[in-house]
């Protein structure tokens, strides 16, 4: 009998679609939730618990509780809000001391390691929602206009030396000048500041050059789409491949209702921006 797969989940539509994804490939689920993730899981799930996220040790006895081998990361912890509560069991206590800096690269990759230490393999996000990630070309009804073009192609520079550095993965744009660029507020929160700025913004949103698909691949969701349509956004570019469109059906709906152009930039653009 095939293992379960195990699922780490934060906050988001995100752990949701690998769940059914998996589902749909004839694979049971064992969820372990961090932090308000979605409620639907536990109905998809073989199993479900939920723990803090400093409970590493907690999270390794409930997959190994079902034998599970494959484990797959996915959505969001406020990691600040994680940082306050600071409750580690032993396994949490370890893994934090290995970490050099609280950047999401590094707690992940030392989350990584330590599961992968207590003989679970770790997953590549896409393998279950392959789907989800849009190829290279218009992704919605409209086209970027060749303003917005400039602004994208200028963003893609921005957003590629942003997430290089580990600082965030999304920038806002408008007719050449930078509006905001993303930190640990998030992407949403950064469209939002960026449309108090100008009232209008195109928004482009990249994997970093060095992307562990494991984990952390940029996730575009109908919560971002609308916070860009209120924004005033008028155009959206992601990374084809490599970010993941999550309820895609959805999200082009309602950018093409909000007149707003969707386009998936090849990663050779991104490295010639």
């Amino acid at each position: 009998m095939t293992s379960p797969v195990g699922l780490i989940a934060g906050r988001g539509a995100l752990p949701v679609a690998i769940a059914e994804g998996a589902r749909r490939a004839g694979r049971s689920v064992v969820c372990v939730s961090v932090q308000d993730a979605d409620a639907r899981l536990a109905a998809l799930s073989e199993a479900s618990y939920t723990v803090a996220p400093g409970e590493l040790g907690a999270m390794i006895a409930a997959l190994r509780r079902h034998d599970v081998r494959e484990v797959l990361l996915a959505g969001k912890v406020d990691k600040l809000a994680a940082l306050r509560v600071a409750r580690l069991d032993a396994e949490g206590a370890r893994a934090a001391r290995r970490m050099a800096d609280l950047r999401d690269a590094s707690i992940l990759d030392v989350l990584v390691r330590a599961l992968e230490e207590a003989g679970l393999q770790v997953g590549e996000q896409a393998r279950y929602i392959g789907d989800l990630l849009p190829a290279a070309g218009v992704v919605g009804r409209r086209p970027p206009s060749p303003e917005e073009s400039e602004d994208i192609r200028l963003g893609l520079r921005i957003a590629g030396g942003m997430a290089g550095l580990d600082v965030g993965q999304a920038v806002a744009v408008h007719r050449g000048v930078v509006l905001a660029v993303e930190a640990a507020e998030g992407t949403d929160a950064m469209i939002r500041r960026a449309g108090r700025l100008a009232g209008r913004c195109v928004v482009v949103k990249v994997s970093r050059p060095d992307q562990d698909p494991r984990y952390d691949l940029p996730v575009v969701g109908p919560q971002t789409i609308d916070v860009l349509a209120a924004s005033g956004g008028t155009a959206l570019a992601v990374e084809a491949g490599r970010t993941v469109l999550v309820e895609r059906g959805r999200c082009v709906a309602a950018a093409d209702a909000a007149g707003i152009a969707v386009v998936a930039v090849p990663p050779q653009a991104l490295r010639s921006a």
